[in-house]
Order: structure tokens, then C-alpha cells, then sequence
């Protein structure tokens, strides 16, 4: 699922938190990427740009462009100019990528630093312009990296209903666990879990959890520590078995629907027990 989330086109959140960060997987992506001959502009707002050519290979690094807005994001320094929040914007972003031919990914890193200054509705347009951007020979991805213990729930829950895949990571073992969500162009929704450690390449290798979980759940009693009983006594299941149905044909019904029709019609009543029938007075129930 890890690697079909990869290359699908459309927005792609990262989320992470303090206890398991996901810069090295968000790393793996952008090397995926480059790996994959589509040009990355990374929008870099938390970690210097060296951190970015350390991680990537040398041999790729030429597809790789790195717009700084962490060395000098209030432009005190005049000698060079560092992204601002007037930067962040569609129009801001789409004139700095360009139009490479050929696919591209834009990754922001990260988008809690923007959230954080910015409008959540205005974060949320722009994701949704920035996702649906095409280059001239394939869509464009965008990967944003999102912490969730900086954000309420009702910001993770806007951000994440934009997105057409979501993973989320988790700390279990010695191994993360990713939740992986992904909307897949049918518009059907998926939900998968992996196992996966980033190799020292910054290639994903994963395991899945999935067939682990079913032997799981198939082993738990959905019955125990109920408040109500489920389960019938030998004495219960026979009266049950012997209850009448309502609404219920008697053998003479039957009989007389399955004999050949003589072209008369019939009107059949199968009295209730409690009903009270007298012949002399068949209106006697009635108040008159």
C-alpha cells in the first residue's frame, strides 16, 4: 500500500508527532521521487537546506530544488532573500515551480509552520489549488509533512478530508507503524497498516500488518463483558422452535390455495385466539 500511496497523484499527508518523527520517511519520498526522474521542490521552512543535500544522493540532487524559508524568514538580513508568508500562496507557489516538463512533487515542510500563521481556511485552498495543479506531462504530487500534536482535532480533521491519502505514524516495537487511508480514483476508500523501517538508502522496506490482525480478531469473542445475553439455554431454543410465526398459513389455507382454481373467489379468516366471535350478533363488538 506504501508503494502505491507513492505514486498516486494529489496530496499526500504525513503525519507525525513528537514521540516518532517522520523527516526520514518524508525523506525516503522526496528520494522515491527523484528516483522516479520527476522534479521535487521542496519548500523548507524547519530544518536547514543542508539537511536536505545531506539526505539526498548526490547523483539526484540536480532534480532536487530547495526554496529556503528557514535561514532568514523575517528577511532581516538583506544580503539574501528568504521565504515570507507572501510567498505562501497558489500563485506564489506555481510561479517559483515553474512549469518543468515533466512530472513534478512540491513538499512542504512543513505545513504545521504554515498552519500556524496562516488562515486554516486559507491553508486548506490552498491545498486543494496546489493538488489539483498539472505539469505538461503528468499531475503534480504534493507531499506535506503535518505534526499532529501541534494542531486540534478539528484542524487535523479539515487538512486530512482534503488529501487523497493520509498516513498516519505510530510508534510500536522497534519498527513504526504507519495507518495508511487512501482514496483511490474509483473514489472507494481504503484503509491499510503497516510494519516498515526506512533503510539506511532511505528506501521503505515494509511488512504488512493486515493478515497478522485478522488472526487477530478472528481469536476475540465479540460476546464477552456484555451488559446483555446473546446466547440462548437449551429450554429458550425450544420454545422458540415451537412459537407459532404470525401471519402464518394453516393446512386447510394450503390445501384449498394449491387445489385448482373453479373460477369462484374465496375469502379466508383464521380467527385469533382472543378474538370474540358470536354468530346470532356478528356486530356485537361494535358501539351502536
Amino acid at each position: 500500500m506504501l508503494g502505491e500511496v507513492l505514486r498516486a497523484p494529489g496530496l499526500l499527508l504525513l503525519i507525525d508527532s513528537a514521540f516518532l518523527t517522520g523527516r526520514r520517511v518524508l525523506y525516503s519520498f522526496i528520494v522515491a521521487a527523484l528516483r522516479r526522474a520527476e522534479r521535487v521542490h521542496v519548500f523548507g521552512f524547519e530544518v536547514p537546506e543542508e539537511e536536505y543535500w545531506a539526505a539526498v544522493p548526490l547523483e539526484l540532487s540536480s532534480s532536487l530544488t530547495f526554496h529556503d524559508g528557514f535561514s532568514n524568514p523575517l528577511n532581516w538580513e538583506k544580503s539574501f532573500h528568504s521565504l515570507t508568508l507572501r510567498d505562501i500562496s497558489v500563485q506564489g507557489i506555481r510561479e517559483q515551480v515553474g512549469n518543468p516538463a515533466g512530472p513534478v512533487t512540491i513538499v512542504l515542510d512543513s505545513l504545521s509552520w504554515i498552519l500556524a500563521r496562516c488562515p486554516l481556511f486559507y491553508v486548506c485552498h490552498l491545498l486543494q489549488e496546489l493538488s489539483g495543479q498539472q505539469s505538461e506531462q503528468g499531475d503534480a504530487h504534493l507531499v506535506a509533512l503535518l505534526h499532529a500534536d501541534l494542531h486540534d482535532p478539528g484542524e487535523l480533521r479539515s487538512v486530512s478530508l482534503l488529501a487523497d491519502s493520509v498516513i498516519n505514524l505510530t510508534d510500536v516495537g522497534e519498527n513504526p507503524k504507519a495507518v495508511i487511508t487512501h482514496r483511490r480514483k474509483s473514489g472507494k476508500v481504503v484503509t491499510h497498516v503497516e510494519q516498515f523501517m526506512v533503510s539506511d538508502d532511505l528506501s521503505l522496506e515494509m511488512t504488512s500488518q493486515m493478515d497478522k490482525e485478522r488472526e487477530d480478531n478472528a481469536s476475540v469473542d465479540p460476546t464477552v463483558n456484555l451488559t446483555f445475553n446473546l446466547r440462548l439455554s437449551e429450554t429458550e431454543r425450544k420454545c422458540k422452535e415451537s412459537l407459532a410465526l404470525p401471519y402464518t398459513f394453516t393446512d386447510s389455507k394450503k390445501t384449498s390455495l394449491l387445489r385448482a382454481s373453479s373460477g369462484s373467489a374465496k375469502i379466508f379468516y383464521d380467527p385469533e385466539p382472543i378474538d370474540d366471535m358470536d354468530e346470532d350478533d356478528p356486530d356485537d363488538d361494535l358501539d351502536v
